[in-house]
């Protein structure tokens, strides 16, 4: 998370923290925390180590914090974006969907079903949220973004497949435990 917030104020800065918070809370994403908890701690620290400075400029009859990258922030952010990747980068992703499934088992076989077709709905209906924000970057140029969303439609796209090879097997499982049930 670091990194990311290296590279927001990269890329937007100068920012206030609260920009960059928003970053995250936009973002359709559910990886990261934009929460005020996490992200003006973090931003305090990078500070400390001398990878953000900040600047006070007048805002109203107040002043605003304005970030930006130190040379020392700008080497971290090129460091953590070069090749070549650490393995663990190159994994699976976090998916709660996913993570849920390995313990399905302790459900019954309907609420299983169930829970596939949820998952599915939900899966859905996010996809169509990244599906408009990719869209919207595309009409304002906005070319890493689009293509880092286009990412995440993609593994919107991946797990909808996963379910419904999930939902396959399942179904015959269910079929051959119902046959075995009336040859008895």
């Amino acid at each position: 998370m670091e990194a990311a917030v290296l590279g927001i104020v990269g890329r937007h800065g100068p920012c206030t923290a609260y920009a960059v918070r928003r970053v995250f809370l936009d973002h359709p994403s559910s990886a990261w925390s934009g929460s005020a908890g996490a992200i003006y701690p973090l931003v305090s620290r990078l500070e400390k180590r001398g990878l953000l400075a900040a600047h006070e400029r007048p805002w109203g009859s107040s002043t605003k914090r304005l970030l930006h990258l130190t040379s020392a922030g700008r080497q971290a952010l090129e460091r953590w974006l070069a090749a070549p990747l650490p393995v663990w980068a190159t994994t699976q992703t976090v998916d709660p969907v996913r993570s849920r499934f390995y313990y399905l088992d302790a459900l019954p076989p309907a609420d299983r079903i169930r829970f596939v077709d949820d998952a599915e709905v939900k899966t859905r209906l996010y996809l169509a949220h990244v599906r408009n924000e990719e869209q919207r970057l595309d009409d304002a140029g906005e070319e890493h973004e689009r293509l880092t969303i286009r990412g995440i439609a993609r593994e919107m796209e991946a797990r909808l497949d996963w379910l419904a090879e999930v939902r396959r097997e399942m179904v015959l499982e269910g079929e051959a435990t119902a046959e075995a049930t009336h040859a008895y």
